[in-house]
């Protein structure tokens, strides 16, 4: 027998290993309890779940509805569930959560129902986690096989059942699930499998993507086919998931059976791709935008799903690279391999069109030549050179300045004198300098009215990159963009008025609420309606009988040509009424052209895109600008002018209302023609400015001579067009 005080010592030794356990459950119970505590508490606030949607990259649409660029990072584009077929929808929820609509986030007959089924086939094809739990996974956590992953996704399961219908978790769940081959989401799975929309769905493809996110990297009939060279494996899971289908009665057994019997047909398999670019400098130029101007970070960028409306018009966007490739194609023998375009409207700074280069690929060439490059302009300087003069001194279109540049002696002690190139002397109208780009008489005019005050008038006119106030400044020997150059020109073309080039309409999320909403930034530069008209009168002279003659096939065209020193830059900017443009040509290095001028090749790449850009122009009104009488289209040099007494003529381009005279002058020279000229034009001079007779030609009857003296860009009359001469747009 067992003595009393054995029994005694028995009892304690229980009571105690009772209170131990009691207490090390309890304690264990604690741990368990603050660990849920602590994870419920790092879970996201019914607010944040809310206000969940699936991560959608940025799309940037043109101003006439198409897609111009999409950026992502998953290639997913929602869709709502009522334009998902019905067939998709149950297709889904048989083979992934067959009690969907009865439980509350976690189901835990599914749980054994699941594991039973797996132990005795001896397989993993049934799921243990519900719909819900699978999208609270993909929504806030990590894959990693984790216990304290799984508790809290079982906690935001439950979460989202409490603030979310069943409807909105299906919707969510199908955009958001992945389907293998970079697709997200049942949209781009339909895209991606069959080439089609989420509409057109059959039922037997509905059932094939339904299979899929379970391993999607071994059940797509792509890896299928890599794997095995057939599809065996994508059939076999599709036809698991229409045999489940008809167990749940959401279709007959005859309409599983018909739809087993289907092959397998997919389209072809393309690379992966998260996004694409249509317009490619104008679209990353947006992007640039959204970051530098209205801070938007990648994240929200490439997941926030946000519409991007555009001030570009696709139609013009195409005129304008077609324009541009045919003018690096026709110049690539004589050493052009780029050009750039950017097209404005200046009366609001939409940028319609823009072409950073042609140069492909792009992603080895995406250094923007529009907005990032900045190369001297040459004589399309000149535009703030006599805009200077008209404001600053009293001085118009008649006024005349003699074509040799007075010298100047420079800090080092060298003298300096810029040259002009073709035959020009004594001296001449502004329009008519202006027209044929004396290189002199603009150094005259700069010098008149000092350097610093031409750097003030080219800010003024919205030029914002660095300028240096040297004496040279008025040939252009400064760097520009051709951003900066368009929005300059337009002001003439606006009456006076800047507007801020603007490339972004609205900003929209992912419901279509509006974050941003840009307005036009246009600001009165103040300039006198002289000077406005002045240079209207100025640019029109170069395109009726200057060095940008091309540019006469466009209505109401204006403009001035560049050419850098050395042939490294060509330029032309140019406007209509109610379109601005400028483009440049030259290479990315800085290499030379083989004499390459803006009147040989940025001309007819201009005048090839304004010819369609001004009928397409949604702004579109074509009335001609003010401009005075003087820049009239040069007769055809095989027909004289007759020779007339000069004609007085009343001037209203200037406040002092003063007479001038409408004379005929030789177009070699810029002096009175006599009988002996070739080719003459008519021009108008103030009273006491004539010009002297022309002192190369006589009397007699000349001999013929070929070509055009600078019409289209060419330096001597007396010379053909061999691709080797000089033009008188220089510097």
């Amino acid at each position: 027998m067992i003595s009393p005080t054995v029994k005694r010592r028995v009892k304690t030794i229980l009571l105690w290993m009772e209170i131990t356990f009691i207490l090390i459950l309890g304690a264990g119970m604690g741990v368990v309890l603050g660990a849920f505590y602590q994870m419920n508490k790092s879970l996201p606030p019914d607010q944040v779940i809310d206000n969940y949607r699936a991560p959608v990259g940025t799309k940037i649409i043109s101003s006439d509805g198409v897609v111009l660029a999409k950026i992502a990072t998953e290639n997913r584009e929602p869709v709502p569930l009522d334009r998902i077929p019905k067939h998709m929808q149950d297709a889904m929820v048989a083979i992934e959560d067959s009690r969907f609509y009865q439980h509350s986030g976690l189901d835990f007959r599914g749980l054994v129902r699941a594991l039973w089924a797996n132990v005795t086939d001896r397989d993993m094809s049934q799921g243990a986690s519900t719909i819900t739990q699978q999208l609270a996974r993909n929504m806030f956590l990590s894959s990693r096989k984790k216990l304290s992953r799984k508790i809290k996704e079982m906690l935001l399961a439950v979460q989202i059942e409490r603030n979310w219908t069943k409807s909105r978790i299906l919707e969510t769940y199908l955009n958001q699930v992945y389907f293998g081959s970079g697709a997200y989401g049942v949209k781009a799975a339909a895209q991606v499998y069959f080439g089609k929309d989420i509409k057109d769905l059959k039922l037997e493809e509905a059932a094939m993507l339904a299979g899929l996110p379970q391993r999607p990297s071994d059940l797509s009939p792509y890896a299928s086919m890599r794997a095995v060279g057939n599809y065996d494996r994508t059939k076999s899971r599709r036809n698991m998931v229409l045999e489940r289908m008809a167990e749940l009665k959401f279709i007959t057994p005859q309409q599983a059976a018909e739809a087993k019997a289907k092959p397998i047909k997919v389209a072809k398999e393309k690379p992966r791709s998260t996004g694409f670019f249509r317009a490619k400098y104008a679209a990353q130029y947006v992007l640039d935008q959204l970051r530098d101007k209205y801070n938007y970070d990648e994240d929200i960028i490439n997941k926030a799903g946000l519409t991007v409306v555009t001030t570009i018009n696709w139609k013009m966007q195409q005129a304008a690279e077609k324009a541009a490739r045919a003018g690096v194609n026709e110049w690539r023998r004589r050493k052009v391999s780029e050009i750039a375009l950017v097209s404005l409207d200046p009366h609001n700074g939409y940028v319609r069109a823009m072409v950073g280069g042609v140069q492909e690929p792009w992603e080895k060439y995406q250094f923007n030549c529009v907005t990032q490059a900045k190369r001297q302009p040459g004589s399309s300087f000149k535009l703030f050179v006599y805009t200077a003069a008209f404001e600053k001194l009293d001085k118009n279109p008649y006024s005349s300045v003699p074509v040799t540049a007075r010298g100047i002696r420079m800090p080092d002690g060298k003298f300096y004198q810029p040259k002009n190139h073709g035959k020009m002397s004594g001296s001449v109208s502004y329009a008519k300098a202006f027209a044929l780009s004396s290189n002199g008489a603009a150094f005259n005019v700069g010098m008149e009215v000092g350097p610093k005050v031409v750097a003030d008038t080219a800010r003024r006119l919205g030029v914002t990159s660095r300028l240096y106030a040297y004496p040279s400044i008025s040939l252009g020997v400064n760097e520009v963009t051709p951003l900066e150059m368009a929005s300059a020109y337009g002001v003439f073309a606006a009456g006076g008025k800047l507007a801020e080039p603007m490339v972004i309409l609205q900003v929209r999320d992912q419901t279509g609420k509006v974050l941003e909403d840009m307005q036009p930034k246009v600001k009165d530069t103040g300039l006198k309606q002289s000077t406005i008209e002045s240079i209207n009168t100025l640019t029109e002279a170069v395109v009726q009988y200057g060095t940008g003659n091309a540019a006469r096939v466009v209505p109401n065209a204006h403009g001035k040509t560049g050419t850098s020193e050395e042939y490294t830059d060509a330029w032309f900017c140019g406007y209509t009424p109610d379109l601005v443009t400028a483009v440049w040509a030259g290479n990315r290095n800085n290499a030379q052209m083989e004499h390459i001028f803006g009147g040989t090749v940025a001309v007819p790449v201009w005048a090839n895109y304004m010819k369609q850009a001004v009928e397409l122009n949604p702004a579109k009104k074509n009335k001609p600008l003010l401009a005075s009488s003087t820049a009239k289209a040069r007769p055809d040099r095989k027909r004289r002018d007759a020779r007339k007494s000069p004609t007085p003529v009343p001037f209203t381009g200037d406040s002092n209302e003063r007479n001038v005279l409408r004379v005929t002058v030789c177009s070699e020279t810029g002096m009175l023609a006599r009988e002996g000229c070739p080719a003459t034009h008519t021009e108008e001079y103030l009273l006491g400015d004539l010009p002297s007779r022309c002192t190369l030609h006589g009397d007699s009857k000349p001999k013929e001579k070929k070509g055009d003296s600078a019409g289209d860009g060419k330096p001597d009359a007396t010379e053909p067009d061999d691709g080797k001469t000089k033009s008188p747009d220089q510097q």
